[in-house]
């Protein structure tokens, strides 16, 4: 995967891309976040995505359509730690779109309800319009278009059509019943929330 998304970020760093990644970015249509991003760290690189039990983070798309994680593991996004230091390629710096992406395969994985609707391409895409809502949030900055075409391509990759296709389901314990983790012995040592309006 890191050879990937380096070779991707060079050929959308080349002015003979430019257009090809404003066409992408023109082409996906926006849809619309809401509720809150609640992760628990667990250990180094390893949390765990809790839906707000009021406040429950969704994305509906443009046709009407809404995706509401449930509880899973997650690594944020699948970037390489050498470009983390790049500005808008952390692990989190388009969070809402990992975690709404994330749960597409959790879906897949374990053949959750509605888990046919969707395929590797299908994923991708959704990660896509997550991604394009929040770059149109922000009026003061232009949208960031090689980031969005460089993510969106790693995502659209052999590599991620065979994790899509040979994943392993993954649940995280309940209890009860409930939505909230079993967790370690411990109380995890930290949570991070986002809010959406």
């Amino acid at each position: 995967m890191p050879w990937l998304i380096m070779l991707v970020f060079a050929l959308a760093s080349s002015g003979c891309a430019s257009l090809q990644y404003d066409r992408e970015y023109d082409r996906v249509k926006p849809g619309e976040l809401h509720g809150k991003l609640v992760v628990q760290w667990i250990d180094p690189d390893k949390f765990i995505f809790v839906p707000d039990p009021e406040e429950p983070l969704s994305f509906s798309r443009h046709n009407q359509e809404t995706i509401t994680p449930g509880v899973m593991y997650t690594d944020g996004g699948s970037i390489p730690r050498p470009l983390w230091s790049i500005r808008n390629y952390s692990p989190w710096g388009y969070a809402p779109a990992y975690i709404i992406h994330d749960w597409l395969f959790e879906m897949k994985h374990c053949q959750l309800p509605g888990y046919e609707k969707y395929d590797a391409d299908e994923a991708a895409l959704v990660l896509a319009e997550v991604m394009k809502t929040m770059l149109q949030k922000d009026q003061k900055a232009q949208p960031d278009k090689l980031t969005f075409y460089a993510i969106y391509e790693a995502v659209r990759s052999p590599i991620a059509q065979k994790a899509w296709d040979s994943g392993k389901c993954n649940r995280v314990p309940t209890r009860g019943g409930e939505l909230a983790p079993l967790l370690p012995r411990t109380e995890p040592k930290m949570e991070y929330v986002i809010e959406f309006p």
